[in-house]
């Protein structure tokens, strides 16, 4: 149980105000601190600190110092006005409610920096990119020219080479050139086509092979790793557990007819579990029915209140998150069942120690289907969250 800090001084002027608060020994690097418009908070080791100011300030202006024996909130005046007083006159529920509507505008603008932020980043890192190409472009584009240029030059010489030969030369390469082309024309006549004598009766194509169908059937295997003969006896014994597993808590679908293999069957079999109190078997039951029909969503609504009943709080609340995606559209035929979704998703996070998450859905879920059950956990939640206000 965190000690809260209730003596503190502040002051103010026309434009500013002043909060200076205890350290109470602990270390400045030891502080955590959140602020924003209209509510502070400071938790250092068991001491916790937090005040709801009675109008809103500049964040981006206002900061805190922190000396070895305080810390100073130096806040800006949004409105330059003297306060009668440094928090609001209203009762604990109005607090909660205006803390939780802070704290989420506040975590709203954080989002939108960090939004911001990333996308500036990818605009920088496009504009790396397009330079990069640029400078390759510009290489490239150089080593062609230089190829070119090299090139030319090299024409350029083989031209005035040709052009400087004397005219004897010019006689000795043509007498050079027509000696070659004879010999070409000598010796290839040697190899001509028309020599080679194809005898088709020596090559017989043969006939296409004859096709047939082979069907494939694999033995079917309980675990994801190839079979194993060393491992088949310590397979068999755990299948064995689990078959009696199944059918200690009343429910095994091997022994299911063909008849009884439905969704519909499987849900009244698992509410029939249910009454009975017998948790593990209508798990079992909505389990395999979602199996055959994953679209159903009666049976994710039905086994999330078999799963908070066993007490699988974090079950609960993927089982109704999984029905509330199913639920849409969102109508006036599927009203109830979204808020029951919503409300034990929320008494769910409460379990799982988020409180602050939690009373949401609940309050959302009163919105829109009044329930004395969720109400009643809900004065509940808030007043742990009182208590405990740094739980989440």
């Amino acid at each position: 149980m965190p000690i809260i800090i209730k003596e503190y001084e502040w002051n103010q002027t026309k434009n500013n105000i002043t909060i200076n608060v205890p350290l109470r020994g602990v270390h400045q690097s030891k502080v955590d601190i959140f602020y924003s418009q209209r509510y502070i908070k400071a938790n250092y080791e068991q001491f916790f600190f937090e005040v709801l100011l009675l109008h809103a300030v500049d964040v981006s202006k206002s900061n805190c110092i922190l000396t070895d024996k305080d810390m100073v909130f130096e806040l800006v005046k949004t409105d330059s006005e003297i306060w009668t007083s440094l928090e609001p006159n209203i009762s604990k529920k109005e607090k909660l409610e205006l803390k939780l509507e802070c704290i989420r505008r506040e975590y709203e603008v954080i989002e939108a920096k960090e939004k911001d932020k990333e996308s500036r980043k990818a605009e920088l890192k496009r504009l790396a990119v397009s330079e990069q190409m640029k400078i390759d472009t510009q290489i490239r584009e150089n080593i062609e020219r230089i190829k070119k240029e090299e090139k030319d030059i090299a024409l350029g010489d083989l031209e005035n080479w040709q052009n400087n030969l004397s005219l004897t030369d010019k006689k000795i390469l043509k007498k050079k050139k027509r000696k070659f082309d004879k010999y070409l024309a000598k010796n290839s006549s040697d190899f001509a086509i028309s020599d080679i004598h194809l005898h088709n009766s020596d090559f017989k194509i043969p006939s296409p092979r004859l096709t047939q169908e082979l069907e494939i059937e694999f033995t079917p295997r309980h675990f994801p790793t190839p079979m194993r003969e060393s491992k088949t006896e310590e397979e068999n014994e755990w299948l064995k557990k689990q078959a009696e597993a199944r059918r200690s808590v009343g429910f095994i679908s091997e022994d299911l007819r063909p008849e009884e293999k439905s969704p519909q069957f499987l849900l009244k079999k698992g509410d029939e579990f249910m009454r009975n109190q017998n948790f593990l078997g209508a798990i079992s039951a909505y389990t395999f029915g979602i199996h055959l029909s994953n679209q159903f969503v009666d049976l994710y609504i039905a086994r999330s209140r078999a799963h908070y009943a066993q007490g699988n709080y974090q079950k609960t609340a993927v089982d109704c998150s999984t029905a509330l995606e199913l639920m849409v559209p969102k109508l006036e035929a599927n009203l109830k069942e979204r808020a029951d979704c919503i409300g034990r998703r929320g008494m769910a996070l409460c379990k799982l120690n988020m409180l602050s998450k939690g009373i949401n859905e609940i309050e959302a879920s009163l919105e829109l289907v009044p329930n004395e059950e969720y109400k009643q956990f809900l004065l509940e939640a808030e007043k742990e969250w009182m208590n405990n206000s740094d739980s989440d």
